[in-house]
């Protein structure tokens, strides 16, 4: 974020050449996190110049990136509406070199057209067309789930029920090839609810059947046994994610309100300080003046005896001048 165009090339001159050094294994415990950090940046350079480090990772550690998708998505994708035009540029094409590094190819080539819907809402269905005409047969990791569901999701809140059933479809054919209900989890409470409401609000009966299929295979894929088992287990999730956001929150708090008490007597101990540094000066000032008072009066004082005595400083007398009087001096003395 220097305002020196110099620095800031040379600074990402040094970021290229990191990444380009690191070692691929550095990917998901290095740089992806310092690169998180610096998308929170209030600097949009910062910002952008981050988006092309990952995706510069992605090109080095495509397999380290794919298995972080789950997180990286999210992230990217709060930048893809950022206010400024070179943030949502660098954002979208990070978005699509991550997610091209899903190893998946039933998914591969519908990946263009889900980033784009990523970053266009009103392209979602055309995505979903495009999953449509997927053939799902490879085993759907969590990698594949990061990239579908985001806009899954939103294609059930469409108002078309149409829409809304190939969204179901999509679902539950992906949901038969899920290799882990742990990979699933984390993409349980954005699907569930919302496949739970088609079957529930939806008027068309065919539509319905669609969505409680697809519902069905979700929830066994997700390891339970039945809907309300999962409903439970994600109502339970969600608190317990509540929970631990609030716990966050309030550590964060009383870390703040150690903080400022630790700099409130900081404060306290420097103003004393300070106060004992003044009196101090004041009490020598004083002792100066004193001193130099002292000095004044008994220079006086030697002045007056001065005056009074008939010898000078010099020890001569101040009658005839000399330092032994004669007879003749009035101030002569035996």
């Amino acid at each position: 974020g220097s305002s020196s165009s110099s620095i800031r090339e040379a600074a990402e001159d040094a970021s290229v050449a990191i990444v380009s050094l690191a070692n691929p294994l550095a990917a998901s415990r290095l740089i992806v996190p310092v690169i998180f950090e610096a998308l929170h940046s209030p600097e949009w350079r910062v910002k952008s110049a981050a988006l092309d480090r990952l995706t510069q990772v992605a090109e080095r550690a495509p397999q380290q990136v794919s298995r972080l998708l789950p997180k990286i998505i999210p992230t990217v994708t709060a930048q893809v509406w950022d206010t400024k035009p070179q943030v949502t540029k660098s954002a979208n094409q990070t978005l699509l070199a991550v997610c091209q590094t899903n190893e998946n190819p039933d998914v591969s080539p519908a990946i263009p057209a889900v980033v784009n819907a990523i970053s266009k809402p009103s392209d979602t269905y055309k995505a979903v067309e495009e999953l449509m005409a997927t053939t799902f047969v490879a085993t759907v990791d969590s990698s594949t789930l990061a990239i579908l569901c985001p806009i899954l999701s939103r294609g059930l809140k469409e108002k078309n029920a149409v829409r809304k059933r190939s969204c179901c479809v999509v679902i539950e054919n992906m949901s038969r090839l899920v290799d882990s209900p742990n990979a699933v989890a984390p993409f349980g409470p954005l699907l569930v609810p919302e496949l739970k409401k088609v079957v529930e609000n939806v008027q068309f009966e065919d539509i319905r059947d669609v969505a409680l299929s697809a519902l069905q295979s979700l929830t066994r894929a997700l390891g339970h046994s039945d809907v309300e088992d999962a409903m439970k287990s994600i109502m339970q999730a969600e608190a317990d994610q509540a929970e631990a956001e609030q716990k966050r929150i309030e550590d964060a708090l009383e870390d703040e309100r150690r903080a400022e008490e630790e700099q409130r007597k900081r404060e306290e101990e420097e103003r004393r300080q300070f106060k004992e540094a003044m009196e101090a000066q004041r009490l020598l000032q004083k002792l100066a003046l004193e001193e130099e008072e002292k000095k004044k009066k008994q220079a006086m004082l030697k002045k007056e005896q001065q005056k009074k005595s008939t010898k000078s400083a010099s020890g001569k007398c101040q009658g005839c001048g000399l330092k032994k009087c004669p007879k003749s001096c009035l101030f002569y003395s035996k």
